[in-house]
C-alpha cells in the first residue's frame, strides 16, 4: 500500500472519486458528509478510533483569565449531555 498526503480532503475525495487513490483516511464527519452526495462511494467498516490515530478526543481550550467563558461552556455542555441533545448531534455527525 501506498500512502499519499493531500492538502485538502476535497482534493484527496477528487482523486478518490476519479479513481486515481483507493480510499481517503480521514475525520468521520468529514467523509460523512461527503458521502451523502457521492452515494457510489461507501465507507469502510468498522470505524477507526484507535487512540494511536486520533488522540484521546478533542477539547476546548479557554484563556485561563476567561472563567466567565468556561463556566458558560462547561455548563452548556453539562446541560446538552442531560437533555439528550449532545448524543443526537454525535449521531448526526459520528454515526456508527
Amino acid at each position: 500500500m501506498k500512502t499519499v498526503a493531500y492538502d485538502s480532503y476535497q482534493n484527496a475525495f477528487i482523486d478518490l472519486k476519479n479513481g486515481r487513490i483507493d480510499g481517503v483516511f480521514g475525520d468521520t464527519a468529514v467523509v460523512n458528509e461527503w458521502l451523502k452526495t457521492n452515494p457510489q462511494l461507501g465507507v469502510a467498516t468498522p470505524k477507526v478510533t484507535d487512540a494511536q490515530y486520533f488522540g484521546t478526543g478533542l477539547g476546548i481550550a479557554v484563556r485561563p483569565d476567561n472563567k466567565a467563558l468556561l463556566e458558560k461552556l462547561n455548563g452548556a455542555l453539562k446541560a446538552i449531555k442531560a437533555d439528550g441533545t449532545y448524543q443526537k448531534i454525535s449521531s448526526q455527525w459520528f454515526p456508527e
